[in-house]
């Protein structure tokens, strides 16, 4: 577990965007947050679920090895023999730095899953409405670029998805650019673990997991808070991400004419419409996660030919 560090207080801008009349309620557990379920969103909870499990492995491992070192009381011996056991030549012997080692290496692989989805979410998304998402500007964090262009726009959407989260994943965000690039200056890494170590009460509080470590002292706890916060984020996107019915109209307009089966032989309008409007609710809920507000199948059912 993380060193628990001093408090510091909370900036006073900080302490009313943790207040902004903007933010999105909270999801509780069984609640129905999430009227459109994009398939970037489900890939990812999957792939993460899985890697996640995996890590959590190597992490046992790890300090398995670790107890069984100090255990034989000459850990640089145990390590030499364990790697000649397996027939690996091993030249570092900087035991101490393991447990930060490991960790920084699952941190980079979270938020490249991470980038991957805002990526994927950010093509879905533009293809669901009709209109590309704008271009990322070069050195435009990717997370910034996918909340700017979400309806609101990204002054308000950082809010939107609580700012104490985005906070978090855009520390970690400079972290893993330190981490793969050491050379470049740590100043707003400095300042962004500042901030965040004034929020420790509260994170702590929310996520049972200390605020994020510096880059020189990360642990596995530092993963476990990127990989929970990248679950409220992903959800949270969802939900920013709702269409209207116009985007819904013209969405199921662009699938009838490129051959979708299911809106293709629906019961005609005048003989049928609660027919009509089950079968277009059983396929949008089937095929998206979606429930259609009736009066937007209303709109769907009366636009489909």
């Amino acid at each position: 577990m993380g060193v628990r560090m001093a408090i510091k207080p909370v900036p006073a801008k900080l302490q009313a965007g943790l207040r902004h009349c903007a933010r999105l309620p909270a999801v509780t557990r069984g609640s129905s947050s999430i009227n459109w379920r994009f398939a970037s969103y489900r890939t990812l909870l999957d792939t993460l679920g899985h890697n996640d499990g995996m890590d959590e492995v190597i992490e046992v491992g790890v300090r398995d090895f670790l107890d069984a070192a100090q255990a034989s009381g000459n850990p640089d011996a145990y390590l030499h023999a364990r790697a000649s056991a397996q027939g690996i030549a091993v030249q570092e012997l900087d035991l101490a730095n393991l447990p930060n080692r490991s960790a920084a290496l699952f941190l980079v692989g979270a938020y490249q899953q991470l980038e991957g989805f805002l990526y994927d979410f950010a093509d879905e998304f533009g293809t669901l409405v009709g209109a590309p998402v704008r271009t990322r500007v070069n050195g435009e964090a990717p997370l910034d670029w996918v909340l700017d262009a979400l309806p609101g726009g990204f002054t308000l959407n950082k809010h939107r998805i609580w700012i104490e989260r985005y906070l978090i994943l855009d520390y970690y965000r400079l972290v893993r650019n330190h981490l793969n690039h050491p050379r470049k200056s740590r100043a707003s890494l400095a300042a962004s673990h500042a901030t965040l170590t004034s929020l420790d009460p509260m994170i702590r509080g929310a996520y049972g997991l200390p605020a994020p470590s510096e880059p020189d002292n990360l642990s596995f706890d530092d993963f476990l808070l990127l990989t929970r916060i990248v679950k409220y984020l992903a959800t949270d996107l969802c939900r920013l991400a709702q269409l209207t019915g116009a985007d819904l109209v013209q969405h199921a307009l662009r699938l009838q004419s490129s051959g979708e089966r299911a809106l293709l032989s629906l019961p005609p309008e005048s003989a049928s419409p609660v027919k009509r409007r089950a079968r277009i609710r059983r396929f949008y809920r089937g095929r998206f996660g979606s429930e259609v507000a009736p009066m937007d199948l209303d709109l769907i059912a009366k636009a489909l030919f």
